[in-house]
């Protein structure tokens, strides 16, 4: 059951239209401000929380606004709302009416996504990713996959938007790791190591493979569909060069993308900022 409705209005402010997804921790509803016209509101699933409790759940609306850039999500507000269960947090970001990467994808059916267009979006989420990367320490997102890429139309061609810093965090300043969180599909070897490392390097691998995906409909390393943190050899068979499956892949593009793919975080590009 969402916990908003259509209709609804939330602090004599926002119009509920419709639900546009939800993830294990959030739902995300399309909303009309009184004013400002539309906007994304993030509402969290967990209500009955203290103001602690719910200040810690914004720490992403406390990210983004500290990552102000045009291929980053923008957050327009962060508050509280009484619900028959209980308070509840929620933030409003800018509402981008294209939709996801994935649904982008998703709309090309057996067609490949144009290569200009592929490395257009992809050089712009770089462009936004690099920002964080170069927080001190950096920041990393941990979570990047076409799910998380918001992708509008504008004036000027498209814009892509990195959204859903849910899971980013900041590095261990002296080992410049962090746990690994996230999309197992879109995550390097080292995800799945004892260490469970997570790094910019790792932000980089799942940039290549989303890269690798737009440029051949297919991920870079199958995942059985019950894999877990701990499974072994699933990097034992090399990636096979995205121009073995389009041929419109040339050469130069060919290795950007088999580098961000490295099996080895120091064989990558160590930042967004470089790839």
């Amino acid at each position: 059951m969402p916990l908003l409705q259509e209709g609804q209005i939330v602090r004599e402010t926002y119009e509920v239209e419709r639900l546009l997804g939800e993830g294990a921790f959030a739902e995300v509803y399309r909303v009309k401000h009184r004013f400002l016209g539309r906007q994304a509101m993030k509402v969290f699933k967990r209500v009955g929380m203290s103001l602690g409790e719910i200040h810690e759940m914004l720490g992403e609306a406390v990210l983004l606004t500290h990552l102000k850039h045009p291929n980053i999500i923008s957050v327009s507000n962060a508050d509280v709302f009484e619900t028959p269960r209980g308070t509840c947090g929620f933030f409003t970001m800018e509402h981008v009416p294209g939709g996801s990467l994935d649904k982008f994808w998703r709309s090309h059916g057996t067609q490949l996504v144009p290569i200009a267009t592929t490395v257009d979006l992809l050089k712009q989420v770089c462009r936004g990713i690099s920002l964080a990367h170069r927080e001190k320490p950096p920041i990393i997102h941990r979570d990047i996959k076409p799910q998380n890429i918001l992708v509008g139309y504008e004036a000027d061609g498209l814009r892509a938007r990195v959204s859903d810093f849910g899971l980013a965090k900041k590095v261990n300043p002296l080992t410049l790791l962090a746990t690994a969180a996230g999309t197992l599909t879109f995550k390097p070897p080292e995800a799945f190591s004892e260490r469970k490392g997570d790094s910019c390097a790792a932000d980089v691998w799942a940039i290549g493979a989303t890269l690798y995906l737009l440029l051949t409909d297919k991920v870079p390393v199958e995942m059985p569909d019950n894999v877990t943190w701990g499974a072994k050899n699933l990097f034992d068979k090399p990636v096979a060069p995205p121009s073995q499956i389009n041929p419109d892949v040339n050469e130069a593009l060919g290795t950007i993308v088999l580098t961000a793919l490295s099996k080895k975080a120091a064989d990558r590009y160590p930042t967004a900022k470089e790839m």
